[in-house]
């Protein structure tokens, strides 16, 4: 018998995204299923599908150089210091404790670096490997040396400085509005987390007034600086691998406000009231119909991501990263149209139950032939494949149920929701390249097709 592409994807399937169970609301595993259990052993080959690889990529050149740059920060800081204190040298055991932790932390992120599935990958990672080798240097300086919090607050303001100064000299220049979008976005998200890394620490710090509170002010401002450094890098990078760079500012700007008109127009015209019944009854169904059905995840899951891209958009507005903002709106344009594919579904009697695990199966099938057909769309590469990261997430997600103590083997709620998050990333990876065209075609209107 000839095998069908369900078949050779199937056999493609590689190691997956690792993902955490869970819904994102209105919890269908949480009441008891009167459902004969599924077959375990045809369950765990679902999960062992595994799903396609979709490492974080960025479209230009991350230099090696840079990387062992940073790895080697990482290791001069941790190198610095002991790989414990003695009780002699700090005679309080919750500061060794602290210290103790802080170093393993540090060497685990650091050899975490080298195996990342991506150079952009390993580059948003230094940030961890570098601002865990601060906590534990500082740490140890301020127990046993003179490092003093105020000395560490110096240190952030002059990060602050550099941010700004960063921010303040960037424009959106590039050759393809698609390429760029993508870099941009990436510079902007390095950035808004070399900010977060300063503000958050602060407001979530987990100690007061010692030597490990100096170390976790240390790490904030290590982190953000790797974040900066990982910016300017990829920044810079690309310009350098662009003969005649276009500026793609005031397009972008334009255009992320006008999409964010549009999708927020849209999602008026859904109930506002608090909660998601509402939405889902608007569309003409009986929740508690729903309660126990693939269906309900499936529908929750695409409004969530829709309302989450309107809102993405809005922030990012706030703080001029407009690219930020083409890349929400795209989230949302996605999942806006897979809420409404999904509706059609329903309606037409699918995801009503879970019959076996062969349909378990076949929707997770589904979900890999919508990733890898949208991946192999190349009218949008670099928008599609970025947009495609997030949503394989969902796979995981789905495997996850799998694996989680909570529920026995062959229990039909696991397989309910697993069947849901593949129907998810179904939808949404089907609608992505279409979302790619609105986004990148509104952009090309705006900008008299600069680029194009």
């Amino acid at each position: 018998m000839p095998r069908t592409r369900r078949d050779v994807l199937a056999s493609l399937a590689g190691v997956g995204v690792a993902g955490l169970a869970g819904c994102t609301a209105l919890n269908s595993g949480e009441s008891e299923s009167d459902d004969p259990a599924l077959d375990p052993a045809a369950l765990r080959e679902v999960m062992e599908l595994g799903s396609p690889a979709f490492p974080a990529r960025v479209p230009a050149p991350i230099a090696e150089s840079f990387l062992e740059r940073g790895r080697a920060r990482a290791r001069e800081l941790l190198d610095s210091v002991p790989e414990t204190m003695s009780p002699e040298e700090v005679p309080n055991e919750a500061v060794r404790n602290a210290y103790a932790e802080a170093y393993a932390d540090a060497a685990e992120d650091l050899e975490r670096t080298a195996v990342d599935e991506s150079p952009f990958e390993a580059l948003r990672g230094l940030r961890y490997a570098r601002g865990a080798a601060a906590m534990a240097k500082g740490t140890y300086d301020a127990a046993v040396g003179d490092l003093t919090e105020a000395d560490v607050r110096d240190q952030a303001e002059s990060v602050r400085a550099d941010i700004e100064s960063f921010q303040r000299a960037t424009r959106y220049l590039g050759d393809d509005p698609d390429r760029a979008l993508v870099v941009y976005e990436a510079v902007e998200n390095l950035v808004a987390g070399a900010v977060r890394s300063l503000d958050n620490a602060d407001e979530y710090g987990r100690y007061a007034d010692s030597a490990p509170r100096v170390g976790e002010l240390l790490d904030a401002v290590e982190s953000a600086r790797a974040s900066l450094d990982g910016a300017r890098h990829v920044r810079d990078r690309y310009l350098a691998s662009i003969a005649d760079p276009v500026d793609f500012t005031g397009p972008f700007e334009a255009t992320a406000s006008s999409l964010a008109e549009i999708i927020a127009d849209r999602l008026s015209e859904y109930p506002e009231e608090e909660g998601l019944e509402p939405v889902v009854e608007a569309e003409g169904f009986d929740t508690e119909e729903l309660e126990s059905m693939p269906a309900k995840d499936l529908l929750v899951e695409t409004f969530v991501e829709f309302g989450s891209g309107v809102r993405t958009v809005r922030e990012a507005l706030r703080s001029d990263r407009f690219a930020t903002a083409l890349v929400g709106a795209h989230t949302a344009e996605t999942h806006r149209r897979a809420f409404e594919d999904a509706v059609t579904a329903i309606k037409r009697g699918r995801y009503e139950s879970v019959e076996s695990a062969a349909a378990v199966r076949d929707a997770k099938l589904g979900a890999l032939e919508a990733l890898e057909a949208a991946r192999s769309d190349r009218s949008n590469p670099h928008l599609t494949r970025r947009a495609l990261v997030d949503i394989a997430h969902q796979i995981g997600r789905g495997d996850g149920y799998f694996r989680d103590d909570y529920y026995e083997d062959g229990d039909p709620r696991a397989a309910r929701n697993a069947l849901a998050q593949y129907a998810t990333t179904e939808f949404a990876a089907r609608e992505t390249p279409g979302a790619s065209a609105w986004v990148l075609g509104t952009l090309a209107a705006e900008s008299g097709g600069v680029g194009r």
